[in-house]
C-alpha cells in the first residue's frame, strides 16, 4: 500500500493548514489517470477544500467507498467505533457503564448473521463495492495512525479496531429500525410469558380495564422533538427557469445520525456532493449538476402492534384464522439470545417470536395495559423498515437522478427511503414533495375492522397513535400491492407526491399540506402523526399543523407578499437565506398580545407554589421584545419559559377560543384562552429566572450557546429556539442549567443547503452546523459552528475549478 502527495496550488489562506488538513480534486484531469493502479484494489483521491470538506475521486465505487471511510476516520473515527460496538450488541463487553444489557440483547438477536446476510445479497453490485471500501479506507486509516494516536477520546480503546463490511451491515441494520422497533428495544427484551406452572383460565387470569397509553413517548418515532425544515420553489416564484430549495434536517449533533459533508465523484458515472450520516457510502442529503434534495422526518408510522387471542391454558400458542377460514393454534418461539460480557463471562436471554415478529411486554408502554397473559391476551409488533433492504440500493439511485421526475421515479421504484419525506428541485424550476418512503400497508377500512369487537385495548392504543391489529385472523395481515418491491407495505400508487411550479414545504407535518393550493387526501391514516381523527364515518382531512409549520408556510405567503419586507415578490438565494435564519416566533406572533393584554389590566401573576409576582417589568420586557431567537433578542428566553409551561398541544385546537378551521389552516387555531394556566405559566417563568439572577432582558446570546472543546471551552452563542414556540430554526439542548442558562445545543441545525443553478452547474451555499469533526483536536471541529453563530454561508466548491480554489493542503492520493 502506499500514499502519495500530489503536488496542488494552496490558496494564501490555507498555508497555515496545510500541515494538518489533507484532501482531493472534484474530478479527474487527464493528467490524474495514471495515478491509479490496476494492481490496487483501493484507490482514491482525497482533496480537503475550505473546512474540512473532503472531495473524493476514483475510478470505480470500491475507490470512492475508500476515500469516504478514510477521510470521515480522519475527523470521527471514535463515534463511528462505537455504533459498531453498540450494533453488534457487545456494549456490555466494551463500554463499561455505558453498556446495556437490553441493547445488547436485542442488536445481537437482530443483527444475526443470517440477517446481514440477506441484506447483502438484497445490495446493487455498485452498493457492495462502495461499502466494502468504506470499512476499508477506515480500517486503513487507522493502521496509518495507530489506536494510541487517534482521537483521545477513544485513542488506545480496546473496542476501536480495523472494521469489516459485516461490522458495516450491522449499523445499516440498526439504523433501519429508526422509525420502528429501535423505539421499543426495552418491551421486546422485557416480554416474557407468565409462570406456566400457574394455570391460565378464565376464573384465574386477571382482568385489567385499558386507560389512554399516554406515557408512551411517540417523539423519537414522529419527530415532534425538534424537527426538519425544506423549502422548494420552483420557476413560478424564483423568477428564473431554475428552481431553489433550502434544507436543514433537525437531528442530534453527536452519534450515528451525525452528517458529514463529501462529494463524490466517478467521471462518466456519478458526480455528487452533500452530507451522509456516518457509515454511509452515498449522499444522502444533497445536489448534483441538475436536481438538489433534502429530507424531513415524516410522520408515517412504520409499524403496528398486533393483539393476540392466547390458547386458554397455554401462554405460548395463540388462536389464528388463515385465509381459508381454517381456525389454528399457533406457536410463539423462544429464542435464547448469548451476550458477551467482561472477562470472558456470558450472559443468556430470551426473546419471543410471534409470525409477525418480537413479542412485546406492553406495560413498558403503560402501566395500565395488560400482562402477557393478563385477559388471555398477548402483543407482538411488526416493523416494514425492518424488512427493507433497500436503502443503500435507494442512495445511489437518487445520487444519479437528472430531474425531479426522474427522481420520483427512482424512490417509486426501489422504495428504499425507511422513515423521510423528500423536497427537492430542479434546474427546470420544478418543486417536489413525496412521502415515498416504506408504510405498512393498512387501510382506514382495515385499521377501523381490525380494531372492533377485539376488547377494549386496541382502542387505546389507537387513540395514543399507535397503531394496533387484531392478531387472530388472516384478514388483518398487512395487504399487498401489485406495484410495491416488498410484500406488505404500500406501492407507488398509494404513496402521495406533489410536483408544483411554485413551491412546496414541510417542517414533519403529514404530507397534507404541503402547498396550500394543492392539499392531498385520501392516503391511509398511517401516514397520519394522529391517527383517531382519520378513522370512523366523522374522519377529517387536516386537523391543526404544528406551530413550526405554520411559521415555515407563514413566511412563503410573507415572502410573496413582500410582507417581509425583503423586496419583490420572488425568492432567490439570499433572501430565502433572510427568511430561514428569520428565527421568528410564530407563537409569539400568535399568542403574545393576547398575553400582555392581560398582564396590562391584572399584573399580578400566580405562582404554583403559592403567593404571587409583579409581571410588570416581565411584561415590559415582552412587550420591547422582537418576537425572535436571534443572538441580539431580549426577552426571548422569559417567553420560551412561560410557553414550556403552558398546557398545549400542537395537534389539538383546546387552548384557543377560535377553533381549528380546514379552510384556514395557517390562521388557526388563535386567541389563547388566558386562564390561571397561562398567569401561574408567566408568573413561574419570571420566579425563576429573578431567583437565579438572570436579567429578564437578558439576550439570547447570554444563554444559549455551545461548547468549543478544541478552544479552551469556548462558548459560542447560538441563535434558534424550539419547535413548539413555532420557531422554525430549531436550537435546543437538554434544558436549564442551574444558573439558569441553557445547557448547550446538542439537537437542531445540522447539514444547511440552498441551492439554485446557473448554466455552469449548481451554485450552493451551506452550512453544518457542529462543522466536520466531532474529534476536538482537528481544525474542523467548530469553525462552521462559528459561521452560522454569525449567520454566514459558505460558498460550496463543486467544478473542478471552484475545488482549485478552495483546496486546502495538498491532494491525498490512496493506493491499496
Amino acid at each position: 500500500m502506499s500514499i502519495d502527495m500530489l503536488n496542488r496550488r494552496v490558496p494564501r489562506l490555507a498555508l497555515l493548514t496545510v500541515a494538518v488538513s489533507i484532501g482531493l480534486s472534484g474530478c479527474f484531469g487527464d493528467d490524474d489517470n495514471d495515478s491509479f493502479t490496476s494492481q490496487s484494489t483501493y484507490s482514491a483521491n482525497i482533496q480537503r477544500t475550505e473546512f474540512g470538506i473532503p472531495h473524493i475521486t476514483a475510478k470505480d465505487y470500491k475507490g470512492l467507498g475508500y476515500g469516504v471511510g478514510y477521510a470521515f476516520a480522519e475527523d470521527n473515527i471514535c463515534s463511528l467505533a462505537r455504533e459498531v460496538v453498540v450494533a453488534s450488541g457487545q456494549s456490555m463487553r466494551y463500554l463499561g457503564d455505558e453498556g446495556d444489557v437490553d441493547s445488547d440483547v436485542f442488536y445481537t438477536w437482530y443483527n444475526s448473521p443470517e440477517r446481514r446476510a440477506k441484506f447483502l445479497a438484497a445490495q446493487d453490485p455498485e452498493v457492495v463495492d462502495a461499502v466494502t471500501g468504506y470499512a476499508a479506507g477506515y480500517s486503513r486509516y487507522l493502521r496509518d495512525k495507530g489506536v494510541d494516536n487517534i482521537n483521545p477520546d477513544c485513542a488506545g480503546a480496546e473496542w476501536v479496531r480495523e472494521i469489516t463490511i459485516d461490522d458495516l451491515l450491522t449499523v445499516y441494520g440498526k439504523a433501519n429500525l429508526r422509525g420502528g422497533l429501535s423505539n421499543f428495544v426495552r418491551p421486546i427484551v422485557a416480554a416474557a410469558p407468565p409462570d406456566q406452572n400457574t394455570t391460565m383460565n378464565s376464573s384465574r387470569m386477571r382482568t385489567v380495564s385499558p386507560e389512554p397509553v399516554a406515557e408512551f413517548d411517540n417523539s423519537t418515532i414522529n419527530a415532534m422533538k425538534g424537527g426538519s425544515n425544506a423549502y422548494a420553489f420552483g420557476s413560478e416564484v424564483t423568477g428564473t427557469d431554475s428552481g431553489i430549495l433550502y434544507g436543514n434536517p433537525h437531528e442530534p449533533w453527536e452519534g450515528v445520525q451525525r452528517f458529514y459533508e463529501f462529494h463524490l465523484t466517478l467521471p462518466g458515472e456519478l458526480d455528487v456532493m452533500g452530507a451522509a450520516q456516518q457509515g454511509q457510502p452515498f449522499i444522502n442529503i444533497g445536489f448534483n449538476k441538475d436536481v438538489a434534495w433534502s429530507h424531513t422526518v415524516s410522520t408515517a408510522k412504520r409499524f403496528t402492534l398486533y393483539q393476540l387471542s392466547l390458547v386458554n391454558g397455554n401462554p405460548m400458542k395463540y388462536n389464528y384464522q388463515n385465509s381459508a377460514g381454517v381456525f389454528e393454534q399457533r406457536d410463539i418461539e423462544k429464542v435464547d439470545v448469548t451476550i458477551q460480557l467482561p472477562n470472558n463471562q456470558t450472559l443468556v436471554r430470551p426473546i419471543y417470536l410471534s409470525q409477525y415478529g418480537p413479542m412485546l411486554n406492553v406495560k413498558a408502554l403503560n402501566g395500565q395495559l395488560p400482562n402477557w397473559g393478563d385477559n388471555n391476551l398477548a402483543y407482538t409488533i411488526r416493523d416494514a423498515a425492518s424488512e427493507n433492504p433497500r436503502a443503500l440500493n435507494q442512495w445511489r439511485s437518487m445520487n444519479k437522478a437528472r430531474s425531479v421526475e426522474d427522481l420520483v421515479d427512482r424512490m417509486q421504484d426501489t422504495l428504499g427511503l425507511g422513515f423521510v419525506n423528500t423536497i427537492a428541485t430542479d434546474r427546470y424550476g420544478k418543486a417536489l414533495y413525496a412521502d415515498i418512503s416504506t408504510v405498512p400497508h393498512v387501510t382506514k377500512q382495515q385499521l377501523e375492522s381490525c380494531s372492533a369487537n377485539a376488547g377494549p385495548f386496541l382502542g387505546a392504543l389507537i387513540a395514543s397513535d399507535l397503531p394496533a391489529l387484531n392478531g387472530a385472523t388472516a384478514a388483518c395481515e398487512w395487504g399487498n400491492d401489485a406495484d410495491s418491491p416488498q410484500a406488505g407495505i404500500f406501492g407507488r400508487s398509494n404513496l402521495p407526491f406533489l410536483i408544483r411550479d411554485d413551491y412546496v414545504a414541510n417542517s414533519n407535518d403529514s404530507y397534507w399540506l404541503s402547498n396550500l393550493k394543492q392539499p392531498l387526501t385520501g392516503f391511509s391514516p398511517l401516514l397520519r402523526r394522529r391517527l383517531s381523527p382519520f378513522l370512523g364515518p366523522n374522519a377529517v382531512d387536516g386537523v391543526p399543523l404544528l406551530m413550526r409549520s405554520r411559521m415555515g408556510l407563514t413566511q412563503i405567503l410573507d415572502r410573496l407578499s413582500n410582507k417581509d419586507q425583503l423586496g419583490g415578490n420572488t425568492f432567490n438565494l439570499n433572501n430565502m437565506q433572510d427568511v430561514v435564519y428569520g428565527n421568528r416566533s410564530y407563537v409569539a406572533e400568535l399568542v403574545l398580545d393576547d398575553v400582555l393584554a392581560d398582564c396590562t389590566a391584572n399584573p399580578v401573576m400566580p405562582l404554583t407554589s403559592g403567593g404571587t409576582i409583579d409581571a410588570t417589568q416581565a411584561c415590559a420586557v415582552l412587550s420591547n421584545w422582537d418576537r425572535r431567537d436571534n443572538l441580539d433578542s431580549k426577552g426571548a428566553h422569559v417567553f420560551r419559559e412561560f410557553w414550556r409551561k403552558v398546557n398545549f398541544t400542537e395537534t389539538t385546537d383546546d387552548a384557543f377560543n377560535v377553533k381549528f378551521d380546514i379552510n384556514d389552516p395557517v390562521n388557526t387555531p388563535r386567541d389563547l384562552i388566558i386562564n390561571d394556566n397561562t398567569r401561574s405559566a408567566l408568573g413561574d417563568a419570571i420566579a425563576f429566572f429573578n431567583s437565579k439572577n438572570i436579567a429578564l432582558d437578558a439576550t439570547l446570546a447570554d444563554l444559549q450557546y455551545v461548547i468549543d472543546a478544541g478552544n479552551n471551552n469556548e462558548k459560542i452563542p447560538m441563535h434558534g429556539g424550539l419547535g413548539r414556540e413555532g420557531i422554525f430554526n430549531v436550537a435546543q439542548g437538554p434544558g436549564l442549567n442551574e444558573d439558569g442558562t441553557y445547557k448547550p445545543i446538542t439537537n437542531g441545525p445540522t447539514y444547511m443547503q440552498t441551492v439554485t443553478f446557473d448554466s455552469k452547474g449548481p451554485v450552493v451555499e451551506a452550512l453544518l452546523a457542529y462543522s466536520q469533526a466531532s474529534d476536538s483536536t482537528r481544525p474542523h471541529h467548530r469553525d462552521q459552528t462559528r459561521r452560522y453563530s454569525a449567520k454566514d454561508w459558505i460558498r460550496l466548491p463543486f467544478s473542478q475549478a471552484e475545488v482549485n480554489d478552495q483546496a486546502v493542503g495538498n491532494s491525498l492520493q490512496l493506493r491499496e
